[in-house]
């Protein structure tokens, strides 16, 4: 990448506001974190940082070390002075030097896992209209995926390429080894791996795409007064990094759009209407919503069952997993997001949920493996606002986002990209309002964050817990009925 155009890099994250209110991705430690060792230091010389040095085993790569280490890929790719291309490109027995960290962790056996129940991180299946078995993978701890490389176009975005390709951006984000602002910093001239797609299929893509010169999806704005990015995020339901990364936007230019300004709003086919504008969806997209409409999932009914709990045999089953046998344990939905407050605050105690800050273009991911149940807008308060369904019938709630990736009955792994931190909805700051939800109740999710709950100052350490057996609930984590706020009549969402 040519650093010369970093100073027009699309970091999202830079420009996302401080949380006022409310409410990062924690990792799940990989079952080999490696071979390390303490690096030598000479004695006589300027220390300089802790870090020590890993071995990689066959496999592992650098979002591994990440993850099990509390560092970012980025973090690890500048202190060995890796590229993006090289740092894509690691083999086993290379060795790699992880900063801020004085001792190596131990691998994790697989009887002791965290309490993660091994079945749910397998292959997940279910069958589409046709029969056919369709598959999502559990988890997101893997190896390199192989695929084509496509090299990015002027004006184009990787929404761009996961459209065309019929991919996910979660997808794009993990086969090309990206965290939350690496995937921002991509210009024209980028080489951007495509999971799952051939050489020759780039390569016909790209000609047709040329040759048709046609314009790319998207329509022009023209910005009102009083209008900013964020307010064009929520009206288009794009979120913030994509309108950045189509008008090649600095950070600061984003920030000061001025009135008259023209924005090409992309990925948007018409105009909003009263409910949504016409967005192109993916066929992986209409798949999960044949089998979301068949399952009886994704409607504002559906919606409104599973924030009360009450969950159907055959959506559990539709989650996968073991049978009977919840996920044991949660992620932290937003990577560096931080603690804002937490279940039984608010006034009489009311808020049994958990917010946690971030800034708008920061990702929110799933908290553990199972199916999207919905997708959408129509809770109030919420704004845009994801459910997840998991094993055993846990549901998890993501509210106030900026936009939302994924759709009803969608399947998705731990640490899978579900939307974009926003502040829709009943929302004073850019957060994800957090809920936990079993057989009627909210449950406190604390004891069940792995490694933790971020702070400023980084994870603390709670007393930890594992819940796998549906009717064994642990004694440290307390369940109550959804409350009302104290001076409202209405349920409160947030």
């Amino acid at each position: 990448m040519d650093r010369r155009h970093l100073t027009t890099a699309l970091a999202a994250t830079a420009i996302g506001l401080a949380g006022l209110a409310a409410c990062g991705d924690a990792p799940i430690l990989p079952r080999d974190a490696g071979t390390a060792r303490s690096a030598p230091r000479d004695a006589g010389s300027d220390a300089g940082p802790p870090f020590i040095e890993v071995e990689l085993a066959r496999g592992q790569t650098l979002w591994d070390l990440a993850r099990a280490y509390g560092v970012t890929v980025r973090e690890i790719r500048e202190f060995n002075g890796l590229t993006p291309w090289l740092a894509r490109r690691v083999q086993a027995g290379q060795k790699i030097r992880i900063p801020g960290v004085e001792a190596p962790i131990e691998a994790m056996d697989e009887d002791e896992d965290a309490g993660v129940d091994a079945s749910a991180e397998g292959v997940l299946s279910f069958e589409d209209d046709a029969g056919a078995a369709l598959s999502a993978d559990a988890g997101v701890d893997e190896g390199p995926i192989s695929g084509g490389t496509h090299t990015l176009a002027e004006g184009e975005t990787i929404w761009d390429l996961a459209r065309m390709y019929d991919v996910t951006i979660d997808d794009i984000a993990r086969a090309n080894q990206w965290d939350d602002d690496d995937a921002q910093i991509v210009v024209a001239g980028t080489g951007v791996v495509i999971p799952g797609v051939s050489q020759a299929r780039i390569r016909n893509t790209s000609t047709r795409r040329d040759a048709a010169s046609t314009p790319r999806w998207g329509l022009h704005h023209e910005m009102a007064r009083g209008e900013t990015i964020w307010t064009l995020a929520q009206r288009y339901n794009v979120s913030v990094s994509e309108i950045m990364a189509a008008n090649r936007l600095t950070p600061a230019a984003a920030q000061n759009l001025s009135r008259g300004q023209s924005i090409l709003i992309p990925g948007v086919i018409s105009r909003p209407d009263a409910s949504q504008p016409a967005r192109p969806v993916t066929p992986a997209q209409e798949r999960a919503q044949r089998l979301a409409r068949r399952l009886g999932l994704g409607s504002r009914t559906a919606a409104q069952q599973l924030l009360h709990g009450r969950v159907q045999a055959r959506w559990v089953a539709a989650a996968g997993g073991r049978r009977g046998r919840l996920p044991g344990t949660l992620r932290w939905p937003v990577q560096n997001g931080r603690f804002s407050r937490g279940y039984g605050s608010g006034q009489g105690g009311y808020h049994l949920a958990t917010d946690i800050m971030g800034n708008i273009g920061w990702n929110v991911r799933a908290s553990a493996p199972g199916i999207v149940g919905y997708s959408g807008r129509e809770l109030s308060g919420f704004g845009n606002v994801v459910l997840v369904i998991h094993p055993g019938g846990w549901v998890t709630l993501y509210g106030h986002n900026s936009v939302n990736f994924v759709v009803a009955g969608q399947r998705v792994g731990a640490g899978t990209i579900l939307a974009e931190v926003g502040s829709t909805g009943r929302s004073t700051g850019p957060h994800v309002h957090f809920e936990l939800i079993y057989d009627g109740e909210n449950c406190n999710p604390n004891g069940l964050f792995r490694p933790g709950i971020r702070h400023r100052s980084g994870f603390s350490r709670t007393v930890q817990t594992t819940w796998t057996e549906p009717r064994n609930r642990p004694e440290s984590i307390s369940c109550a009925p959804r409350r009302r706020h104290p001076a409202s009549d209405m349920p409160v969402n947030e």
